[in-house]
């Protein structure tokens, strides 16, 4: 089987239920130091609960907080915290700026500013993902410096989005929280934190939204792209980044970006993909369902973490689905 052993990615649980007010004011600790304050609910039971994962650079987590009011003044955060409401409601509140989200709606914390957080009755799917990686994709995606995103708003841009924002979250909790898997691989973490970083710049407004025409980077060898193509081909069973690409082929990012569509017709990391799915169907090939060998073990190991996508491109690309091959 093609591939290569590889290192898995222990995945550390945190999980609480408790009835006591006292405890329950731990519950938000995990995701940003704060200083907070409870009130019970009159008349109403308590259940302070929490159900959190980590992989990776990724943590998600399940929380609840029925019966009583959360409230918390928070110092900066320098990762990307987001919540998708499920019960009650949450207020949120930074210098002038302030929203307050229900049932069904997507936030984002602010981020490297102190705030305020309200919950009120409050049920949440929780995801944090470092800003290097939302960073990255803006730059694989749209060109614009790494450094120079920027999220300027915490509501989502329309519902349309939310909805898939919270499709998106519920698939890595279901991945990582309620799974009860022990360990993940490196290559299905990093398509995990691609796919939610690729959700958030889709659903929160950012500057890669509003990025203005920008110039090419100029004269790029051409040994640049067949030095990337070279490097991709030799290690797609390893986590690779746009940055260790380039870095490899001696070029900014966004150069090797333009010198790779011109050289390949494609992009770097869509390039990746191609090479992935090949190599997918190369184990398809050689695997033998008798000894327990399936589709969507084999599709994780070349990272992709969705069957439906696995199979809707494996379609596209050979004709027929991935199971067909598996039994041919």
């Amino acid at each position: 089987m093609a591939g290569a052993e590889e290192m898995m990615l222990p995945v550390q649980r945190v999980e609480m239920d408790s009835y006591d007010l006292d405890v329950s004011a731990t519950i938000g600790h995990l995701y940003a130091r704060h200083r907070p304050r409870v009130r019970r609910i009159a008349h109403t039971r308590i259940i302070g609960s929490l159900r959190a994962a980590a992989a990776g650079p990724v943590n998600a987590g399940i929380v609840r907080m029925v019966g009583f009011d959360y409230q918390a003044h928070a110092d900066p955060i320098d990762w990307l915290l987001t919540g998708v409401i499920s019960a009650g409601t949450v207020d949120v509140a930074t210098g002038r700026e302030q929203t307050s989200v229900a049932r069904g709606a997507a936030l984002l914390l602010p981020l490297g500013k102190p705030f305020t957080i309200v919950g009120h009755g409050a049920a949440a799917t929780v995801l944090r993902i470092p800003r290097e990686a939302a960073a990255e994709m803006a730059e694989e995606h749209a060109g614009i410096p790494a450094a120079e995103l920027r999220f300027e708003s915490m509501d989502a841009v329309s519902a349309a989005v939310r909805g898939m924002f919270a499709r998106t979250t519920a698939f890595i909790c279901g991945e990582l929280v309620t799974s009860g898997v022990t360990e993940v691989s490196p290559l299905v973490m990093q398509e995990m934190t691609r796919h939610a970083a690729s959700a958030l710049l889709a659903t929160f407004p950012n500057s890669t939204m509003t990025v203005s025409y920008l110039r090419g980077p100029g004269r790029v060898p051409q040994a640049a792209a067949r030095r990337a193509a070279e490097f991709i081909d030799g290690y797609a069973c390893q986590p690779l980044t746009l940055a260790d690409i380039a870095a490899q082929a001696d070029v900014t990012p966004r150069a090797l970006q333009y010198a790779f569509r011109r050289q390949y017709d494609t992009a770097p990391m869509s390039y990746l993909r191609q090479v992935r799915l090949e190599r997918a169907h190369q184990d398809l090939l050689a695997a033998d369902p008798a000894a327990g060998h399936t589709v969507a073990a084999i599709a994780r190991r070349w990272g992709f973490t969705r069957a439906d996508r696995f199979a809707a491109a494996y379609r596209t690309a050979y004709g027929r689905p991935p199971s067909h091959t598996l039994r041919r």
